[in-house]
């Protein structure tokens, strides 16, 4: 693990260039013996294309440095190859950096390139989007549509929007379609999670693992406002899923179906679909760097045989 490709996204988070953090870098991996090489991320779907011909050129290690959607693009070019996730926090939630418990300042992150463990993760999929934390449709799908588009980053610009649009939004009547089942509900929020939380410590499928082959489907069904602001403190302490307006349920795949075509989002990025939407599980196909003390426990990718799903990139 000594070849490390470093993509780095510099409008993540809220420093708007990430020179000061990019000079860390650089001693940390000096210092260690590393070999290494930058790549800057120069608009959507870029982070991708660096992974993969990383990937291509026998990096070990792609190291992601910005949010979320800097995160999902190095990862979807990683997909059922030998080189290895590692992530570096720069944006405004880091979903999946919480949900590796990688840590989330630079110095600490970086450590895990010397002394974390190898895991193969699961990924969602949406028709043919990757997704590694949470995808879904509903009133995130339209906050994440508003907040990609403002110049203010982090938590309270994000709460901001979520109330304005809430006040307005009106929740749509859908049709989901499990492996053994059909139900029909009024939504708020339908989230597919591969990891417990949003990021930002929202945490949306308290029990979803990434390394269980299943996602966790959290239903949010249609409520009013005082009801919301007095049950949304739980999405924070790890308890939404005894909130009487959901339900969660553990699937391999899902299929949406809505009156009308509209936004959705893979891991906050968001994207325009159809009526119908399927979303489904690809088993480990995915290897991550993560700390000893990561979620994920001590299943190391180098202690067994490792399975394919056959997905292609």
């Amino acid at each position: 693990m000594r070849r490390v490709c470093v993509v780095v996204n510099p409008r993540a988070g809220f420093v708007p260039w990430k020179e000061p953090i990019v000079k860390t870098i650089r001693r940390f991996l000096s210092r260690n013996g590393f070999e290494w090489e930058l790549r800057i991320i120069q608009g959507r779907g870029h982070g991708r294309e660096l992974a993969a011909e990383a990937a291509a050129a026998g990096f070990d290690v792609v190291l992601a440095v910005g949010g979320d959607g800097t995160v999902n693009a190095c990862a979807s070019g990683l997909v059922n190859t030998s080189t290895c996730l590692a992530v570096v926090p720069t944006g405004s939630g880091n979903g999946m950096a919480r949900g590796l418990g990688v840590p989330l300042t630079v110095r600490r992150a970086l450590e895990v390139l010397c002394d974390g463990q190898i895991h193969r993760i699961d990924a969602g999929k949406v028709n043919d989007t990757y997704f590694f934390v949470t995808a879904g449709i509903g009133l995130d799908a339209e906050i994440g549509h508003e907040f990609v588009h403002r110049d203010l980053r982090g938590l309270l610009p994000y709460f901001a929007i979520g109330v304005k649009l809430f006040l307005r939004y009106e929740p749509q009547e859908v049709q989901l379609s499990f492996p053994d089942r059909e139900i029909t509900r009024k939504v708020l929020v339908v989230a597919a999670a591969n990891m417990p939380q949003y990021g930002g410590s929202a945490l949306i499928a308290p029990k979803a693992r990434p390394d269980d082959g299943t996602l966790d489907v959290c239903v949010v069904r249609e409520v009013k406002l005082l009801p919301a602001l007095y049950y949304l403190p739980r999405l924070f302490l790890g308890t939404i899923d005894t909130v009487p307006y959901v339900e969660i349920i553990q699937t391999t795949e899902l299929v949406i179906h809505r009156p009308k075509p509209g936004p959705y989002h893979c891991d906050g990025e968001p994207f325009e679909g159809g009526t119908e939407l399927r979303i489904r599980i690809i088993p480990s196909c995915l290897s991550v760097l993560a700390p000893k003390n990561s979620p994920l426990g001590r299943r190391a990718a180098g202690a067994g045989p490792v399975e394919s799903s056959g997905e292609a990139q």
